[in-house]
């Protein structure tokens, strides 16, 4: 049966079941915290793909998983192993193989290009009610947000404040606006391709943690396509 668009939350929830196979306190820790994840993972990169109007339709996929917290990774990895056979809504799913990768340093100045898209809100006065609203790339606001975001999570995992507190990006090679609907809300966020320069601790915990808000729903994977 093709598989439906907005997958996201189902693959999120798949995450916590296969965690909870291996590691049940981490997963009901995870579950009840009501503070930042540290994780975050990609859209599925699907292999084989056929035109639907019903859904996707594909042989084989993949997708990728971060996160700073080894534990997580490790307890995931485990899960996953454990329990190879999953859903997606209808959609069944057989796991073939897991792979572990070694850590990658980020250079201080890189593109990178999301895997998932990236989400960014705020909260603007609309007929005199303070309201959520997403933000994109052409907003000034989107930098500020995405900007404090990645240092209060960074403050939170760490405890302690970066070494050095710089995040720019300073270039935006394409993006393209996406609407995805998480538990019958929509959100709205931005796939794109952007040059960014930072402290090697932010852009590191960026690259592991997801960059944006919703990472733990599958917001803010990114991948580096480029050097300086």
């Amino acid at each position: 049966m093709p598989l439906g668009y907005d997958y996201q939350y189902w693959l999120a929830s798949m995450l916590l079941d296969r965690l909870d196979t291996a590691d049940g306190e981490l997963a009901d820790f995870l579950h009840s915290h009501t503070g930042y994840k540290f994780y975050t993972f990609s859209n599925l990169r699907l292999e084989d793909m056929r035109d639907s109007n019903s859904g996707l339709q594909f042989n084989n996929a993949h997708f990728f998983l971060t996160s700073p917290d080894k534990e997580f990774i490790e307890g995931f990895s485990s899960g996953l192993l454990q329990d190879p056979d999953f859903n997606l809504g209808h959609t069944e799913f057989a796991v073939k193989s897991v792979e572990i990768l070694d850590e990658k340093q980020i250079p201080e100045k890189c593109v990178m290009k999301t895997l998932s898209p990236i989400y960014v809100k705020t909260k603007r006065k609309i007929d005199g009610e303070l309201k959520e609203w997403d933000l994109h790339p052409t907003d000034g606001k989107f930098y500020d947000n995405l900007h404090q975001n990645l240092l209060d999570r960074y403050e939170e995992y760490h405890n302690e404040e970066p070494p050095k507190d710089f995040f720019d990006i300073t270039n935006i090679h394409r993006h393209k606006e996406r609407r995805y609907t998480i538990k019958d809300n929509y959100r709205r966020c931005t796939e794109m391709k952007f040059d960014v320069q930072g402290s090697e601790e932010l852009l590191e915990f960026g690259y592991e943690a997801g960059f944006g808000e919703k990472n733990a729903m599958g917001f803010g994977c990114v991948e580096v396509v480029d050097g300086a």
